[in-house]
């Protein structure tokens, strides 16, 4: 019988540490998922993880070419394990999220048809929604051009309609209008919904959406008048088996029926008839954002599952402050046990909880909005909007910095692709552009902001707040608050963060006054956006862990301890990270100097920081369990050093024996490599040295 490694051991002790039950917590946790029953998420499990077609063993190992074959040959077996096993649509997109690898098909499901069920009339959707749910075409979404990305009004394909024959021509005018970047466009996709600008009778009407068929049924190749392909590998290696791709259309003939006209029609003879509301095209682009949301925070999960194991098996230096016969003298520290770490990962697990929750939140203010608009009523789409922008923002830019910072935690280890955290990274780099680039949407949040801001000074005793405008009311406070000493108050901590909030929008529309450009403020945008954001956060948060709460309605005790701690650290933190903003707009009082050599610090400051670090003192006991509740399963996690069991170092050499031949040839490969190259450097040096005895 083998021992038992001190790794492992190191993991187990700190399991037994917890306060709580993972399994309950998981389940409090999974609201957010797709599937939140933990018996269809096993039975799926087992399913992925007994069929060889989703083995990721040799994918590291692949070419460009072989990885896409891969996720074609995952996208086919999902398909079929679907019909075998009548799963509903949820089992379904569960099943294909939890692959890690994107595909061709990921696009169908998140970028296509949600687009024609949001923009399409009813008989549109009765049309093609069938087609798209079976698979009976593959469809992509065409917006980004070379020449234009998150400028939509800027996009130059034109969609010029002919009333004799009742079509739409489509064409690509310049090179710039080359669609570019489209994922599912290179090889896998039939169709597309082309963004285009419509033009009848000469007058421009701005983009709109039109079903094109890309590729033939019968054969796949190319419809004429279309011209496409692959762009090529992306930074990283990442999205490798993604066939992100390129197209140029040549007056393109598509049937007036092929425009979505949910919202906006063209008649036979040409007569246009606008939507109800100029935003309303911007349903299918909310969806995707309130769906990204949910799926890059559980990478940032896995990142902090992943490095809170490793950190806790992972021993380096004895404790220099131990004396001989102390507990501890001589013996390694974990290195999760120094401050300078566990504050870099505490925030990340937190993150997680958070960002997952807020997920949830947002799916239900979709649904909430789409239900309304389906009737008419518009009341949610400017709300809705401005949330999904700017938790997208928000969400991505913490998430991508965040699996960094997990990475760099590990030290070197953490840069191996059996680390399991890089490939994560390369995953969620992109989000940070795609669906809008972040700068871009930071000016879109901040317009919302003064708008509310126009709003609420108007009329400010009958100003009617929705949860990402509830910071103006904030206004009002006279400063500097001196209830600094109450940071453990859940008023206290949103009275601050609001009011740094509505003073940072405050100052944009002062310089703005002031004679300031919209263009010369977009830096200024970028700390009212994360301002505004963060004050919704911290709102909705203590909202969740407050009495019938979505982390406190039906969670048991225990649980409900650990989260409310949880969340108290991300409001707290956030909060420490704000102390500039906060002495900078006068909102606390500044520190007063030391008196004596001796002095801590005083005043309201360190007392926050320490409050801060004593939180993440009793939180680091709970860190193993809390990623536990994450519920990932060593095949999501795709880690040789963050598994289950501990066991990263037997791990890790374990695959460099098995994987020898992979990483650098078979024997006789190696051979060659001496003989040709190695080989001539050492004789090189050999004569080199003998010359020089001479």
């Amino acid at each position: 019988m083998s021992q038992v490694s001190q790794s492992t051991k190191d993991l187990q002790a700190a399991r037994a540490t917890a306060t709580f039950s993972p399994a309950k917590m998981g389940e409090v946790i999974r609201r957010a998922d797709f599937v939140s029953d933990p018996e269809v998420r096993r039975r799926m499990r087992q399913l992925r993880e007994e069929d060889p077609a989703f083995s990721r063993s040799t994918r590291p190992y692949m070419s460009r070419a072989g990885r896409l074959e891969a996720g074609m040959r995952t996208s086919n077996r999902v398909l079929e394990l679907a019909q075998e096993n009548g799963w509903d649509y949820l089992e379904y997109g569960t099943f294909l999220q939890s692959l890690g690898d994107n595909t061709g098909l990921h696009l169908h499901e998140v970028a296509f048809q949600p687009v024609i069920n949001s923009q399409g009339s009813d008989e549109q959707k009765k049309l093609w929604m069938p087609r798209c749910t079976a698979h009976e075409i593959l469809g992509c979404y065409l917006q980004t051009e070379l020449g234009h990305g998150s400028n939509v009004q800027g996009l130059e394909t034109t969609a010029t309609y002919d009333s004799k024959t009742e079509e739409f021509v489509i064409d690509s005018p310049t090179v710039s209008s080359t669609k570019w970047w489209i994922g599912a466009l290179g090889i896998t996709a039939t169709h597309g919904v082309v963004q285009a600008r419509l033009i009848i009778n000469g007058k421009d009407f701005g983009p709109h959406l039109f079903i094109t068929q890309l590729r033939s049924l019968e054969d796949h190749s190319l419809m004429p008048g279309v011209e496409a392909g692959e762009i090529g590998p992306k930074a990283h290696g990442g999205f490798a088996a993604v066939d992100n791709g390129w197209a140029r259309f040549n007056h393109v003939r598509v049937p007036r029926s092929h425009m979505l006209a949910r919202f906006a029609q063209v008649s036979a003879s040409g007569e246009y008839t606008k939507p109800p509301h100029s935003k309303l095209s911007y349903g299918g682009m909310i969806f995707i954002r309130a769906q990204m949301i949910g799926g890059i925070s559980w990478s940032l999960a896995k990142a902090a599952t992943i490095a809170t194991r490793y950190l806790h098996i992972r021993r380096q230096f004895a404790d220099t402050e131990a004396k001989a016969g102390q507990e501890g003298f001589g013996v390694e520290r974990q290195v999760i046990t120094y401050p300078s770490v566990y504050m870099r990962i505490i925030p990340q697990i937190a993150k997680s909880v958070v960002f997952l929750t807020a997920a949830a939140d947002i799916a239900t203010l979709y649904a909430s909005m789409a239900a309304k608009l389906a009737s008419g009523d518009m009341e949610l789409l400017a709300e809705t909007h401005a949330v999904s922008s700017g938790l997208k923002v928000y969400v991505s830019t913490e998430i991508v910095e965040g699996i960094e910072t997990c990475r760099r935690a590990m030290g070197g280890h953490g840069y191996m692709d059996a680390a399991g955290v890089g490939k994560l990274y390369a995953k969620e780099l992109p989000s940070t552009t795609y669906e809008g680039d972040n700068f871009i949407l930071n000016l879109q949040v901040a317009r919302a902001a003064l708008k509310s801001l126009k709003a609420y000074r108007s009329s400010p005793t009958t100003f009617t707040p929705s949860p990402s405008s509830a910071y103006l009311t904030a206004l009002s406070t006279s400063l500097p608050i001196t209830t600094y000493l109450s940071f453990h108050s859940s008023s206290t901590q949103l009275l601050l963060i609001q009011t740094r909030a509505a003073l940072h929008v405050d100052r944009l529309q002062r310089l703005l006054d002031s004679g300031r450009a919209w263009s010369d403020v977009s830096w200024e945008c970028v700390k009212v956006a994360r301002a505004v954001v963060e004050a919704y956060l911290v709102g909705r948060m203590l909202e969740a862990i407050d009495d019938g709460g979505v982390l406190s309605e039906g969670v048991e005790e225990k649980e409900k301890a650990v989260l409310r701690k949880v969340v108290q650290f991300f409001i707290l933190h956030t909060l420490e990270l704000s102390i500039p903003d906060l002495l900078e707009f006068g909102i606390i009082p500044a520190s007063s100097p030391y008196s004596s050599p001796n002095d801590v610090l005083p005043g309201p400051i360190e007392a926050l920081r320490r409050i801060v670090n004593d939180l993440a003192k009793e939180l680091l006991p709970e860190t193993v369990a809390l990623v536990d509740s994450f519920d990932f399963s060593d095949y999501d996690l795709d880690t040789e050093i963050g598994k289950y069991d501990g066991r990263a170092y037997e791990s890790l050499l374990e695959r460099a024996k098995r994987d020898a031949d992979l990483n650098a040839g078979d024997e006789a490969t190696r051979e060659r490599l001496y003989e040709q190259h190695i080989k001539p450097i050492l004789q090189r040096g050999r004569e080199i040295n003998a010359r020089s005895k001479l």
